[in-house]
């Protein structure tokens, strides 16, 4: 039996996330990342860092509309507390959705 993606365990999760983590070319980022993580100053750098070693810090969410589960992961990095908002779904890849401080 299949599970799909959308309904793994929060451990689950973010060791799938962690294991994609393995490979950049599995990761897309929004067009509204790339703005947040301008208007926040936060790089690239300290989003992949987040999406490798973070961990999920809330119960994931369902996303009805975009057939996801969003996860916060978060992580200290360069300095400070760093959030991003990682979809899953069941195709292959991961979608950063947005970054913060956390």
């Amino acid at each position: 039996m299949n599970v799909k993606r959308t309904q793994l365990s929060m451990a689950q999760l973010g060791a799938l996330i962690h294991e994609q983590s393995k490979d950049t070319s599995k990761l897309f980022f929004t067009e509204h990342v790339e703005e947040q993580m301008r208007s926040r100053r936060i790089t690239k750098a300290c989003v992949l860092d987040t999406w490798r070693t973070g961990r999920i810090k809330r119960t994931p969410e369902p996303n009805a509309m975009k057939g996801s589960v969003e996860c916060k992961m978060e992580n200290f990095s360069a300095g400070y507390r760093v959030a991003v908002i990682v979809a899953v779904r069941d195709d292959p890849g991961l979608i950063i959705v947005t970054a913060m401080h956390a």
